[in-house]
């Protein structure tokens, strides 16, 4: 079956997304140094489930495979377990919103995707479509991350 028609244009961020690629070919996609996390792969990664990104290491500069949490928690957080936790930023406001802007401008990671999802609703609920370009081995998304640290 093919996806409906919005969701063959483009990859919206929705929520959720697959992640199979071997970790040794994102390593040497990324040319990365150091170890490779044990991180299995995953069809249905969703937020706040840990993933794979690739990241320069905050003080060597080099590229790093690491695992972290999909989601950012603002640095305005003062409760850690009240705090809001957006899974995403519109490209159009994350340099210039306030959660997102100081993430945006100094601690990106991309993700290693496969595909996305998108779902369609019908008179059962709702279908989920994987969306992929086709042939392609691989895609990234652009993520901002931010250490979370709770403030006293």
């Amino acid at each position: 079956m093919d996806a409906p028609p919005s969701a063959q244009a483009r990859c919206p961020m929705c929520g959720r997304y697959a992640s199979y690629l071997p970790h040794s070919e994102i390593a040497a996609l990324f040319r990365t140094q150091g170890e490779i996390p044990n991180l299995g792969p995953n069809w249905n990664v969703a937020p706040a489930q840990p993933a794979m990104v690739a990241r320069r290491h905050h003080e060597t500069g080099e590229r790093r495979l690491d695992v972290l949490r999909w989601r950012l928690v603002p640095h305005f957080t003062k409760d850690l377990k009240a705090a809001r936790r957006p899974i995403n930023a519109r490209a159009e406001t994350v340099a210039t919103s306030g959660m997102f802007r100081g993430a945006f401008a100094s601690r990106r990671c991309l993700v290693p995707a496969d595909a996305c999802y998108a779902w369609n609703a019908t008179s059962d609920g709702k279908q989920p479509y994987a969306i992929a370009r086709p042939g392609a081995r691989w895609e990234g998304v652009n993520l901002v991350t931010r250490i979370a640290r709770a403030r006293a």
